[in-house]
């Protein structure tokens, strides 16, 4: 598998991303939530967003950015194909807090094996 983000793996289009936000299936954790739908496509989808209230645009990106790279990382791992929303909030998070949030949601969604 891949290990780079293609196209066809980012969520674009607004009636499927608002498939999965009108999903009651969310999964929390602190400075992170994830939203996921299963769907029939053969592979997952995904999309990382934040809310307005995470100001400054150097700080939302390296968020973006460090959560993206958190879910390449783990990408091989998941079991079934999804649709699904990181959404990030503020706070003094780096990498190596942010691979944890991902992995632990993703675990506690049962879309990645325990390890």
């Amino acid at each position: 598998m891949r290990k780079n983000l293609t196209k066809a793996e980012i969520l674009r289009k607004k009636p499927e991303i608002s498939i999965v936000f009108a999903s009651k299936v969310v999964y929390r954790t602190q400075g992170l939530h994830l939203r996921i739908v299963e769907n029939d496509l053969g592979w997952s989808r995904v999309l990382f967003t934040t809310p307005r209230m995470f100001r400054g645009a150097v700080a939302r990106n390296r968020a973006r950015r460090h959560v993206r790279e958190a879910y390449r990382l783990i990408k091989g791992q998941l079991r079934g194909h999804y649709d699904m929303v990181f959404v990030l909030y503020p706070g003094l998070y780096e990498f190596s807090d942010r691979f944890s949030q991902v992995e632990s949601l993703l675990h506690r969604a049962e879309a990645i094996p325990q390890s």
